[in-house]
């Protein structure tokens, strides 16, 4: 995922086309089985640029001999704080979205020496998504450079699930792979000039190969290009390949990990945490963005809450603070959490307590 990317901008332009396609094979993406998850870490492979190709159905692409690059490209998922964002870190650079309702946006980009905030944010995917889907819409950020150089940075970027065939792999074949197309455009005015009239075109198209039963795509090529004065030039270009096995194994480490933090902080001493931790209310309960726990405290005592999966993963949390005997209320944002139960944790000084909780 190479991107530039703060805040959800409801009035933001967006679009998707539905293709009234139904073919049997079609490969569909959704939220559940293809949305991005906090705790989750990619090792993929990069590899030497593999030219995409045409669009259309019943095609072939023929990627067995690649040439590697580097054999453990990182890309890890978190959430960053308690607020509806992901962060996925690649490259020294972090990437923020969001997922609402049915969408993923991306809402900005740091690095050592950048950063952007989007204040129109980017639509990336929608779900469910499949062949002929087409999401498209504006994005605008601001920003700067080594701390001290404005940036700004507007465009669109049009989504497509272009193609679907036959995916042959070193070590597999995909019979009904979907790939999907992102492309990128922005405006990146030259240093001085306010009226665009030298304004150079940055576009950045990444396809992605997905295949049924993994979460992410089995296979990506990504080209960054510029136009300018009538010349398009590449500046970038290459290709990852993760494929449906290491990924199953990849994120089956994960679940585990997180059920070894999680059983490091289980539920233990609860009859001693409840008689502190009292009148508890989850309201509302099923939740559906902002969860508010209203409590009593008999005493003084430190409090933080984590709202966890039921693969273990933490999706929300807060840090542990000194709050004094009485009535007390704490929100927790659970808006970019797909629906499901969850598990929410009540850290009482070293006690831990769980209560459930139902996202629609």
């Amino acid at each position: 995922m190479m991107s530039d990317m703060k805040r959800f901008f409801p009035t933001c332009f967006l679009c998707l086309a539905a293709s009234g396609l139904s073919a049997q094979n079609t490969l569909v993406l959704t939220a559940g089985q293809n949305a991005c998850r906090p705790g989750h870490t990619i090792v993929k492979r990069q590899v030497v640029y593999q030219d995409p190709g045409m669009s259309g159905r019943d095609l072939v692409w023929d990627f067995r001999h690649l040439q590697s690059i580097d054999e453990e490209y990182t890309l890890r998922y978190f959430a960053p704080d308690t607020t509806d964002r992901l962060c996925g870190l690649e490259h020294r650079t972090r990437y923020y979205y969001a997922l609402r309702g049915d969408t993923l946006w991306a809402t900005g980009f740091e690095n050592p020496t950048t950063r952007m905030s989007y204040v129109t944010p980017e639509p990336r995917l929608a779900f469910p998504f499949t062949y002929g889907d087409t999401l498209r819409g504006p994005f605008c950020g601001v920003g700067e450079y080594s701390h001290r150089m404005p940036l700004t940075a507007r465009g669109h970027t049009r989504t497509e699930a272009d193609a679907e065939g036959e995916l042959l792999l070193p070590d597999l074949t995909v019979p009904n792979a979907l790939r999907v197309h992102s492309q990128r455009c922005y405006t990146q005015p030259a240093a001085g000039d306010t009226t665009r009239r030298d304004s150079m075109l940055m576009r950045f198209d990444t396809y992605c190969w997905y295949a049924p039963e993994a979460r992410y795509p089995v296979f990506e090529s990504v080209r960054t290009s510029v136009l300018h004065g009538g010349t398009d030039t590449t500046v970038f270009a290459t290709s990852f390949y993760y494929p449906p096995d290491e990924q199953r194994r990849q994120l089956q480490r994960d679940t585990e990990t997180a059920e070894e933090e999680r059983s490091e902080v289980s539920p233990s001493g609860e009859a001693e945490g409840a008689e502190v931790f009292t009148e508890a209310d989850l309201v509302p309960n099923p939740v559906t963005d902002v969860l508010r726990i209203k409590y009593r405290l008999t005493r003084d005592a430190h409090i933080g809450f984590s709202v966890h999966s039921q693969q273990g993963l933490c999706m929300a949390r807060t840090d542990a603070r000194p709050e004094t005997a009485g009535r007390h209320e704490t929100p927790i944002d659970m808006t970019a959490c797909p629906t499901g139960t969850y598990t929410l944790y009540v850290l009482v000084d070293d006690m831990v307590l769980s209560l459930n909780v139902v996202k629609m």
